[in-house]
């Protein structure tokens, strides 16, 4: 079927606090020989496995094969946007997502066609699959606050600061990456850019996808314009007058840019005729060498042009066929089978095509100047080539992740969003890397867990009690005194107090007072991180010592006790003497 097809394919999954609503929120493009197509289309969605043979769901419950009814969704300049399981569809069951692949699949009539087949199947990765885990009802992930990773992790060659992740990360939702040559870019959800290593991003916004080049860089646009920066010596940086583009690469000197109609242009040096793209159609998918390019149709079969001094553009009879994505490296080129295994061709003076064996479950791949990275569907990665500045080392916080990208000798790796917290338990043992805290923003410690038995002290539960650790071990006295100087009081939180802590009720607590705590337990008061309107800190305090205070003041009143028992004792028996003697 070659007059319809699938430019964009974007999933992303929703989840309520208290609900998990099972919809996968499904975007696209349409186009009818290659006019994005404009009014009332009719769809019709199934889930399907790799092979296609096996239906995991269907939009209205048929069985197997095409669903016998179809949605009427408006279609705007080609865009769609839909929830895979909402009414009146049939709803998701969690169970689909209990198979390691699944598959949406699109079928499109444009009122005049006829249902087409919107081919090829696209892989569900990670996001769908948290409608599993989000079952578990124990923690609920929105009670954990903690202070998140930087949503991009970088290691590699750092000669220009290239792999020093930008802390104003820490502090933004990063939706995508890229990088090459000594370049690293970021994309935020707010639609901004922000550049380290080499070169300075311009101050940008509504910006929805980036490419980095050696010595320039471009952006895209929602209305598809772009920008571009940076060096235009060959005139790689002359995109102005595009607005129609629906994705970018950037190379050494030159552009590539793949329009809404399925056709790509290129701009910048000719040297190798980069520039002069052959014919094609239905692309979905470009990618970016140093002096070489490449392209995916919507069918699965690459085609490569530009320089080939290193057969980076001899594509193999296995690329013809099911590539479901692409990268190039400096002078190599990458492709991904839709069974999640490899291709490689090109320069391989580091064995950055010498793809490692039995490497499958591949969802992701990025091309380095020589050497080669693969994100697997576990967010794990593999990396093969080239390691002079250790871009194979691979960094412990390089999980989980959703996206990356490789620069001439860095890598860059993008967290997934589905990382909400770590969670601390007490039958293992626990690290962190910053303060974590359970309904409450932690600000002094390393746990803290709001509510009435809060504790906020750091220190490990069974570790304190043996002997061979513990010096100048002094026996408790005056117990029953010191604790006799703690006022214990109820009390009720004032109200401006609870507005800024919404679980707390307006009853009466049992504790003590923090400042009158510390005339007797100085070392257990401590502040809190929080602060009154007059900036002064909010006290808190450690009641432990009450607890140890109060046993010993009950073994001193025990001692008391059985002394005071010897002596009665002892004066009944003198008694007993004298009655005796008085009756003689």
């Amino acid at each position: 079927m070659t007059c319809l097809r699938l430019f964009i394919f974007l999933l992303c999954f929703q989840v309520a606090h208290a609900e998990i609503p099972r919809m996968l929120h499904h975007q696209g493009r349409m186009a009818v020989e290659g006019v994005p197509f404009d009014g009332s289309g009719q769809f019709k969605f199934a889930l399907v496995n790799a092979t296609g043979t096996t239906t995991f769901w269907t939009n209205d419950g048929t069985a197997s094969g095409q669903p016998n009814n179809h949605l009427a969704l408006p279609v705007t300049r080609g865009l769609y946007s839909v929830l895979i399981g909402d009414a009146p569809m049939t709803p998701l069951p969690v169970a689909v997502f209990s198979n390691p692949d699944v598959r949406l699949r699109v079928w499109f009539n444009d009122g005049s066609r006829g249902f087409q087949l919107i081919t090829p199947d696209q892989r569900l990765v990670a996001a769908p699959y948290a409608l599993v885990a989000a079952q578990v009802d124990q923690v609920l992930l929105g009670d954990i606050r903690a202070t998140p990773p930087l949503p991009v992790v970088a290691w590699g060659k750092n000669s220009q600061g290239q792999s020093t992740v930008p802390a104003i990360l820490g502090d933004a939702n990063t939706a995508a990456i890229s990088a090459k040559g000594n370049t690293s870019l970021a994309l935020l959800k707010s639609g901004s850019v922000v550049q380290w290593g080499s070169g300075t991003a311009p101050a940008l916004t509504g910006v929805t996808a980036i490419a980095a080049g050696v010595n320039h860089s471009l952006a895209r646009k929602g209305d598809g314009s772009l920008t571009a920066w940076g060096d235009n010596t060959y005139g790689q940086s002359n995109v102005s007058a595009i607005t129609d583009a629906t994705a970018i690469a950037a190379g050494e000197k030159h552009s590539v840019i793949l329009h809404a109609n399925g056709t790509v242009t290129a701009t910048g040096d000719n040297t190798f005729n980069q520039t002069a793209v052959p014919p094609l159609a239905n692309i979905t998918a470009i990618a970016a060498g140093y002096d070489h390019s490449l392209a995916l149709s919507a069918t699965g079969t690459v085609t490569a042009w530009g320089r080939n001094d290193s057969g980076q553009t001899d594509v193999p009879p296995a690329a013809l066929t099911n590539v479901i994505a692409i990268a190039a490296g400096a002078y190599h080129s990458l492709a991904l089978k839709n069974d999640g295994t490899l291709l490689a061709w090109g320069w391989n003076s580091a064995g950055q095509c010498a793809i490692p064996a039995n490497l499958t479950g591949v969802k992701a791949i990025a091309g380095g100047y020589a050497f080669s990275v693969a994100l697997k569907n576990d967010g794990t990665l593999a990396a093969w080539g080239d390691s002079t500045d250790g871009q194979l080392t691979i960094p412990a916080e390089a999980v989980q992740l959703s996206g990356i990208a490789a620069g001439d000798s860095h890598v860059l790796g993008l967290h997934a969003d589905l990382i909400p917290a770590r969670v601390a338990r007490l039958d293992q043992t626990n690290t962190f890397t910053g303060k974590i805290g359970i309904r409450r923003n932690a600000t002094a410690n390393t746990l803290e867990v709001e509510g009435n038995a809060s504790k906020t002290t750091a220190g490990s539960w069974l570790s304190n009690s043996d002997r061979r650790i513990k010096t100048d071990i002094r026996t408790l006295t005056g117990a029953l005194e010191k604790i006799d100087r703690v006022r214990l009081v109820d009390f009720r939180y004032t109200s401006e107090y609870r507005d800024s802590h919404p679980s707390l009720e307006d009853k009466r607590y049992l504790n003590v007072i923090a400042q009158e705590f510390a005339k007797v337990f100085p070392d257990h008061v401590q502040g809190s991180g929080e602060t009154l309107p007059d900036g002064s800190e909010i006290l808190q305090v450690d009641t432990y010592p009450l607890t140890i205070f109060s046993a010993a003041a009950i073994q001193e009143l025990h001692q008391e006790n059985r002394a005071l028992k010897q002596q009665l004792a002892a004066q009944e028996a003198r008694l007993r003497r004298l009655e005796h003697a008085l009756e003689k």
